[in-house]
């Protein structure tokens, strides 16, 4: 953002409590282990990598991720990190 009476870029930096945050994602019916799938998705995370992290099969990321997009009524990824960014706002 600019300042227009200066000229000069403003950085905003917002700090959201995790544990608003996982409260807000529970707030949509997701499981605790739903809720870390969707944090690391939001971190550019393949479903590969959610796995190896998480320390579970692909399939059971695939299928949490099933599971995620009819709790938050979305059908892509971008629309589930979107989701998730407005929770972190909310908090």
């Amino acid at each position: 953002m600019n300042d227009v009476t200066t000229g000069d870029s403003i950085l905003f930096i917002t700090e959201t409590d995790p544990g608003v945050l996982l409260q807000n994602l529970q707030n949509y019916g997701l499981s605790r282990r739903e809720t870390e799938v969707l944090l690391w998705l939001t971190r550019g995370k393949s479903n590969v990598e959610i796995a190896v992290i998480l320390d579970m099969s692909k399939r059971t990321v695939d299928k949490h991720l099933e599971h995620i997009f009819t709790k938050l009524g979305v059908e892509s990824r971008a629309a589930a990190v979107a989701i998730i960014r407005n929770a972190c706002n909310a908090g």
